[in-house]
């Protein structure tokens, strides 16, 4: 596993000196110092900020799952108790089916956690790696280092002899020298990243976490646990954790903190009191000038087609305001997010309509990704119900029992009359006269065929 890690911890080892030098270029002192505290800080951060993309797609993966939860309960009970090979089977295409329908996955909220640890325990062993290589006793899978890259083992010195509240970097709880002092920094520590841990769960639990109608449902549980749980796992792991790492831990805690804050505030989960807040304080602000945009929409639209004089006129009335409605509506809902991805083959006066519902409607989900998705569904089975009604359109009309009498009827009326035209110009048409020769070879012919026939009944007795 350490060889595995070991490109990831060297990378992170480059960033992490790089970081160093450009404090010392902008007036931080060079060797030992606040600049290598810094620069653990602000390594945590653009660690951070690089896998906020994937941190985005959790969200977005998690919320995908939460609004089909419903759905998914339905296929379950569906399925309740039978455990037969073809249920199974049938059951699972349902689901896939559903995941591919509203674009989601569970792997989905798993992957950007995946792809995401190796990184964060590349920094973790960055940062660890400071003290074996001040001592000389760096091993990765067991083969010795002199250096994780730019770090050498002066460099680990003087990131060492740095301190933070007066206890070197690579110190623990039990080396922390200067007795009282350096406990207490390591308390202080630990209690702050302790509280702000508990914080950060319980506005998750509180704000954040759809209502469950069973108190002991088992997430419901878990999450009790893990806001009391993960705390005391920091008391007692950052009582080993060097100094360097609980400076690490402390910025990182601050940061899921901060990302917390900001979910709850624009990326909440579906039916949680931050979602029903965030619902009504977008819709609000929507409608607010959506109503008497839209009331001055139908009125103009009623004057134009008042004063049309054709129907051609009207139709090009009224597509120039749909058009010029569609380009400020779009501008105006951006400021409460509304998704304007709509379908293509949606028309103008279609986009108009769903921006104008909204504005008379109430709202039971942010316009966003997820309903944008539900509009498109909505869109193509539109779509396919209109391909449908023209290839009934275009199929013959299923005849009634009377008309199919009376086709019947004309149908052979027709033909008793093809067949007297024919009789007529055959008795019309002059009959060629045979020749001698020709009627006796006939007889002939007729004669032979008598006497086989004769044949072939007395053989056959």
């Amino acid at each position: 596993m350490e060889k595995i890690l070991h490109p990831f911890v060297l990378a992170i080892a480059w960033v992490w000196a790089k970081i160093h030098d450009l404090l010392t270029v902008v007036g931080f002192g060079e060797g030992a110092g606040i600049a290598w505290v810094l620069s653990i800080v602000l390594l945590t951060l653009l660690v951070r900020a690089l896998i906020l993309p994937l941190f985005l797609r959790q969200i977005r993966s998690t919320r995908g799952m939460a609004a089909i939860q419903p759905e998914m309960q339905k296929i379950q009970a569906k399925y309740k108790g039978k455990t037969d090979t073809l249920s199974r089977q049938r059951m699972a295409e349902e689901t896939q089916a559903l995941y591919k329908k509203h674009g989601t996955t569970p792997y989905a909220s798993c992957l950007p956690l995946l792809v995401q640890m190796p990184i964060l325990f590349a920094l973790y062993r960055a940062i660890y790696a400071v003290k074996p290589l001040m001592e000389g006793t760096y091993t990765v899978g067991g083969d010795a280092y002199e250096s994780l890259g730019p770090i050498t083992r002066a460099v680990a010195q003087e990131i060492d002899a740095s301190t933070v509240l007066g206890v070197p970097l690579s110190h623990t709880i039990s080396t922390g020298g200067d007795g009282t002092t350096g406990t207490v920094a390591f308390v202080v520590m630990i209690v702050i990243m302790v509280v702000v841990q508990f914080l950060s769960i319980r506005l998750s639990m509180t704000k954040n976490m759809a209502a469950q109608q069973d108190p002991n449902n088992p997430m419901v549980r878990s999450q009790k646990t893990m806001m009391y749980m993960m705390p005391l796992m920091y008391i007692f792991t950052g009582a080993v954790f060097q100094m360097g790492l609980l400076v690490y831990m402390v910025t990182t805690t601050f940061w899921s903190w901060g990302q917390q804050i900001w979910t709850v505030r624009f990326m909440p989960t579906p039916g949680s009191p931050a979602y029903a807040e965030l619902l009504e304080k977008r819709e609000r602000g929507y409608k607010e000038w959506a109503k008497p945009f839209f009331a001055d929409y139908d009125r103009q639209r009623a004057e134009a087609e008042a004063q049309a004089s054709t129907s051609d006129d009207r139709e090009a009335e009224v597509a120039g305001l749909d058009e010029r409605t569609l380009a400020e509506a779009r501008a105006k809902a951006k400021a409460q997010h509304v998704n304007g991805d709509f379908p293509e083959e949606m028309t103008t006066s279609a986009r108009v309509s769903v921006y104008r519902n909204l504005s008379l409607q109430e709202w039971t989900t942010l316009p966003d990704e997820q309903w944008m998705r539900g509009v498109k569904r909505a869109t193509e089975k539109v779509e396919d119900r209109r391909a449908q009604q023209q290839v009934r359109r275009q199929q013959p009309r299923r005849q009634s029992h009377e008309e199919r009498r009376q086709a019947s009827e004309r149908a052979e009326e027709e033909r008793r009359l093809q067949e007297a035209r024919a009789a007529r110009k055959a008795a019309a048409k002059p009959q060629k006269k045979l020749s001698e020769e020709e009627i006796q070879r006939r007889r002939e012919e007729r004669r032979r065929q008598r006497r086989q026939g004769r044949q072939g009944r007395t053989s056959g007795k």
